[in-house]
């Protein structure tokens, strides 16, 4: 319930502190592996390490444009399936949910493209909430066995 709070309020914050502890925990593993003589993969952790805390918002983003990338050509591709495929059901609403995925996808891919900032902030929220909805779900799920 914690993470979902610190997702909500934090939002890129949060990412930075993850990304953060993510490469001092590559760093620290790679000094390990230096003391086990592991030269190699102590090398890749550590060097590894170093990348995400100094260019971590640029490999996110770069991600995240790749993410969208992705989500524009599934999302065209399964509506161009729907569409040659003249998928429709008797029941209006029904018809609406089978061009709803494709549709968001390439809702989520635009946004994703042109307003990142927005986009994530607005994720981050969703995710958190969503989080926290869970972890009190479990929360009470682990009091009532009792």
């Amino acid at each position: 319930m914690i993470f979902g709070i610190l997702l909500m309020v934090m939002q890129g914050n949060f990412i930075g502190l993850l990304m953060t502890i993510a490469g001092l925990a590559l760093i620290v593993l790679g000094v390990v592996d230096i003391f086990q003589r592991f030269i190699p993969p102590a090398v890749i952790k550590i060097v590894s390490g170093v990348l995400i805390i100094v260019c971590g918002w640029a490999l996110l983003a770069a991600v995240l444009y790749i993410v969208s990338a992705l989500l524009l050509i599934a999302g065209i591709l399964l509506l161009y399936d729907k569409i040659r495929k003249r998928v429709h059901c008797d029941v209006l609403w029904q018809t609406i949910l089978e061009y709803a995925l494709p549709s968001v996808c390439i809702l989520i891919g635009v946004l994703l493209l042109f307003h990142q900032a927005v986009t994530v902030e607005i994720i981050f929220i969703i995710s958190g909430l969503l989080t926290l909805i869970e972890g009190a779900l479990l929360l009470v799920e682990a009091l009532e066995i009792e």
